[in-house]
């Protein structure tokens, strides 16, 4: 991120950060939220890379503490990341250890941003407490969640709330609609046009169109996932009984738990709109919609199963278990 975008995009704040360093008013927590496809780690990233810039209030991008940042070679500055992996009890006790000197920086601050804050272990959350309650002077962090209520209310209570926008939705659809996209294939690389409904969730689910398409890149998971769920948006459209059968026959694959998981994710995303009756006709969901919305006994079900899953998104479910779940909301009368 750039200090242009950074004002442009997330005016308020960058409002409140330039307001408080101006004052020497910075909180010593931050707990940034905001939807998935909020800019949340790119924002915490950015605060932290500001700290030590030695030309602004905000990072310049040029000057060698911002290059350092950059590079990922900082002294003064530590990333958990708990997107994909439960943040652990020895991930903050080797952060303690690192802080427990001063600032290797002269006049630099020390500051660690944990993301994805909700996704730590009771240990681990015990242990960050302590460091929250006691910090350093001149210690900052900056946690970032897109679920505030799975957050321990210790750890709320201990920072400075702050909303972070979302990005402009309809602009990133626009971007990666017919987007080419080379994927492994079964014997050679292979070139596919990502759909609109593939937009449609990328933009739901990213903050940015890079990080849509680094993790398009990295494995097949959200395509896979993306494509159970689909199939079964389509069988519902024949009859519940095919969409269940759809949804067993998926969940006995044995595919990887992160292509479950964003199945689940789609599969929420859309019994939302169609419990909120929020539709139009130009969605690329808006036959699934449409048809969901009067059947909500059953998806309102099948939505409790679905986010009890998503609940346990990084431990160890049965995938089974979850799909006979779900198959069992829409045939139960």
């Amino acid at each position: 991120m750039d200090k242009e975008t950074f004002l442009t995009k997330e005016k308020k704040l960058a409002k409140l950060i330039l307001n408080s360093r101006k004052n020497n008013r910075l909180s010593s927590a931050y707990l940034f939220s905001g939807p998935r496809n909020a800019p949340l780690k790119e924002c915490a990233l950015y605060l932290a890379q500001s700290l030590g810039c030695e030309n602004s209030l905000l990072a310049c991008n040029e000057c060698n503490s911002c290059k350092r940042f950059l590079k990922g070679i900082h002294p003064d500055f530590i990333l958990i990341d708990g997107e994909k992996k439960r943040i652990k009890k020895e991930d903050i006790q080797n952060l303690e250890e690192k802080f427990s000197q001063s600032a290797f920086e002269n006049k630099h601050q020390l500051c660690y941003v944990i993301h994805h804050i909700e996704n730590i272990t009771e240990k681990a959350a015990n242990t960050i407490l302590k460091f929250l309650e006691e910090p350093k002077e001149g210690q900052i962090a900056i946690l970032t969640t897109t679920n505030p209520d799975k957050v321990l209310p210790t750890i709320r209570s201990r920072s400075l709330m702050v909303d972070v926008d979302p990005i402009d939705i309809d602009k990133m659809r626009e971007s990666l609609e017919s987007y080419p996209l080379e994927i492994e294939g079964k014997k050679k690389k292979e070139v596919i046009h990502l759909s609109s409904r593939h937009a449609y969730f990328l933009s739901k689910f990213f903050p940015s169109k890079e990080a849509a398409l680094n993790e398009l890149m990295s494995d097949n998971s959200f395509l896979t996932g993306f494509e159970m769920a689909e199939q079964f948006f389509e069988e519902y459209l024949v009859s519940r009984q095919r969409a269940c059968f759809m949804i067993l026959n998926q969940s006995s694959q044995k595919k990887g738990a992160s292509c479950y998981n964003w199945m689940y994710l789609m599969m929420h995303d859309i019994f939302v709109s169609a419990r909120l009756k929020q539709n139009s006709e130009n969605h690329p969901f808006h036959e699934v919609i449409q048809a969901l919305s009067l059947d909500l006994k059953h998806v309102e079900k099948a939505d409790d199963v679905v986010k009890e899953a998503l609940s346990y998104a990084h431990v160890n479910y049965n995938p089974i278990l979850i799909g006979a779940k779900i198959a069992y909301s829409f045939i139960q009368e």
